[in-house]
C-alpha cells in the first residue's frame, strides 16, 4: 500500500487485515495513538453512546458547536454510501486523498517492527483514522460516537470531557449482555471521573447509576437535571426553553444534545486556560442565542434518520421515508412517527441483518395499512427475504388488508414499491443501514 492507493483499495485491505470483524478492547488502538502521538489535551472532547439517538444527537452538538464558531470533528458510523461520512471536518466530508495519507500512516506505524507489528480491525482503523485527523487539524472540539457499547469500544482510549448516553434497549446482546442492566454498564464505561455524564432517558438503569457513583461522575439526568416533555416537545435547562416540536430529528435526542451542549460550555472552567477553553467560557450557556439555537434545533437533519425523500422522476409521487430503525426501540418509534401522517397505504420496504431481533421489531407496524416489501440483504449477516415474510405474517393484530411479498434485493422491493404507490400512500424504508444505503444509491441513480 502506498500514497497512489486508491480508498477503494484501502478499504479491501483494511477489511482484511484482521481475523475477526469484532474485536473488543483497547490495547491495539492505545498503542497505536501512542505510536502516532494522538493528543487531545487542549481539545473538548464529546463521547456519545446509547442504543439509539447517537448519530442525530452528535449532528445537533455539532451544528451548535460550528454556529459558535468553533472548530468540530465528528466520527459516527456506519457509513451509508460514503466511507468519508463516518469523518466530518467542520462540516464536511473528510477528503478521500486526507483519509488515504492518514490509512497510510497508520498502517506505517502498526507495522512497525521496532516496537511490534499490531492487527487492527476495520473499526480500529477508521476510529484511528477519524482521531489522527482531529488532532492534526487540531480541531476545537472532537465528538465521537461510540461504535459498540462503550467500556471497549475503540473511541474510548479517549477520555471524554463530557459523556452521554442517549438510550437502553436490546441490540448486540451477543457482545454487550442479555439485559438492559448488562447493557447499560457496558455503555456508561464511557463515564469519566469528575466529568458531566449526560443521561437521556428518564428512568435510567441502576448499573449506570452505579457505576457513575462509584467513579464519581457528574450525572446529568433527564427528569431532574433537564426536562423534555414529549406531548408538547417542551425542553426546559437551566431556566432556558427550547421546543423540538418541529425538529426533523427525534425529540428527545435534541433534549439530550442540548444538555450535553449545557455541560460542554460549563466544563471550560474546569479545564486550565487556553484558546479552546476561552472561547467557551465567554460563550453563551449553550453557545448561542437561545433564537439561534431554536433555528438550529429546527433545520438538523441527519441522512436516513426520518429521512423524508421524493422520487422526482414521477410526478405527484408520494413521500418517500428512509430510516435506519433496525432494532425494538427504534422501530417503535419510527411506528409512532409514521401514525402521525395521513396516508391511504404505508409501502413498507425492509430488509433486516439475522441477529437482529426481526418479529418484535415488525410488530410494532401491526395495526397500519401497510403493503410489506421483504427484501434480502447481500450480506452474510443478512436475512433472507422468506425470513421477514413470516414474521411480518406472524404478527397476531396484522391488518387483514396488508399485503406482503418477498424480493431478492432491495433494489427490487423498492423499485415495486415505487411502481405500486399511488398520490396519497407514503413508501417507508427501514430495517438496516444496508437496506437505507441501498435506496439512497437506488434513488441517486435512478
Amino acid at each position: 500500500m502506498n500514497k497512489n492507493t486508491s480508498l477503494s483499495d484501502w478499504l479491501t485491505y483494511i477489511e482484511q487485515a484482521h481475523t475477526k470483524e469484532i474485536d473488543m478492547g483497547l490495547s491495539r488502538t492505545k498503542d497505536l495513538v501512542k505510536r502516532l502521538n494522538i493528543d487531545f489535551t487542549e481539545q473538548f472532547v464529546v463521547t456519545v453512546g446509547g442504543t439509539n439517538g447517537k448519530g442525530t444527537t452528535c449532528a445537533l452538538i455539532e451544528q451548535i458547536c460550528l454556529h459558535a464558531g468553533l472548530t468540530v470533528g465528528v466520527y459516527s458510523s456506519p457509513h451509508l454510501v460514503d466511507f468519508c461520512e463516518r469523518i466530518r471536518l467542520n462540516g464536511n466530508l473528510i477528503s478521500q486523498n486526507m483519509l488515504c495519507d492518514i490509512f497510510e500512516q497508520i498502517d506505517n506505524s502498526r507495522k512497525d517492527h521496532a516496537q511490534g507489528s499490531i492487527d487492527l480491525t476495520y473499526f480500529e482503523f477508521a476510529t484511528l483514522a477519524a482521531l489522527n485527523a482531529f488532532s492534526k487539524q487540531k480541531v476545537d472540539v472532537v465528538i465521537l460516537e461510540v461504535g459498540l457499547g462503550g467500556r471497549l469500544d475503540a473511541v474510548n482510549v479517549i477520555d471524554a470531557d463530557v459523556a452521554v448516553i442517549t438510550s437502553i434497549g436490546l441490540d448486540h446482546q451477543a457482545w454487550l449482555g442479555d439485559t438492559k442492566e448488562k447493557i447499560a454498564f457496558e455503555k456508561a464505561g464511557i463515564f469519566r471521573t469528575n466529568k458531566p455524564a449526560i443521561i437521556g432517558e428518564e428512568t435510567p438503569q441502576q448499573s449506570m447509576l452505579e457505576y457513575a457513583e462509584q467513579i464519581g461522575a457528574k450525572l446529568i439526568c433527564r427528569g431532574e437535571d433537564f426536562m423534555f416533555d414529549e406531548a408538547s416537545g417542551l425542553i426546559s435547562i437551566r431556566s432556558q426553553q427550547f421546543s423540538a416540536k418541529n425538529a426533523k430529528i427525534p425529540k428527545q435526542n435534541v433534549a439530550t444534545a442540548l444538555a450535553a451542549v449545557n455541560a460542554l460550555s460549563q466544563s471550560a472552567f474546569s479545564k486550565s486556560d487556553n484558546v479552546i477553553s476561552n472561547k467557551l467560557k465567554t460563550a453563551h450557556p449553550f453557545l448561542a442565542k437561545t433564537s439561534d439555537i431554536q433555528a438550529i434545533i429546527d433545520k438538523t437533519q441527519l441522512m436516513g434518520r426520518h429521512h423524508i425523500l421524493r422520487q422526482p422522476k414521477i410526478d405527484e409521487c408520494c413521500a418517500i421515508i428512509l430510516d435506519v430503525a433496525h432494532n425494538e426501540d427504534s422501530a417503535l418509534q419510527l411506528s409512532r412517527l409514521m401514525r402521525t401522517y395521513s396516508f391511504d397505504t404505508c409501502h413498507i420496504v425492509v430488509g433486516m441483518l439475522k441477529d437482529k431481533n426481526i418479529e418484535i421489531s415488525l410488530q410494532v407496524f401491526s395495526d397500519i395499512n401497510a403493503h410489506w416489501y421483504c427484501a434480502a440483504l447481500p450480506t452474510n449477516r443478512g436475512e433472507k427475504a422468506e425470513r421477514l415474510v413470516r414474521a411480518v405474517q406472524s404478527s397476531t393484530e396484522l391488518n387483514t388488508n396488508s399485503k406482503i411479498e418477498p424480493f431478492e434485493t432491495v433494489d427490487l422491493a423498492f423499485k415495486q414499491a415505487v411502481s405500486n404507490a399511488q398520490a396519497n400512500d407514503i413508501i417507508l424504508v427501514m430495517g438496516s443501514f444496508l437496506t437505507v444505503a441501498a435506496v439512497l444509491k437506488y434513488h441517486a441513480s435512478a
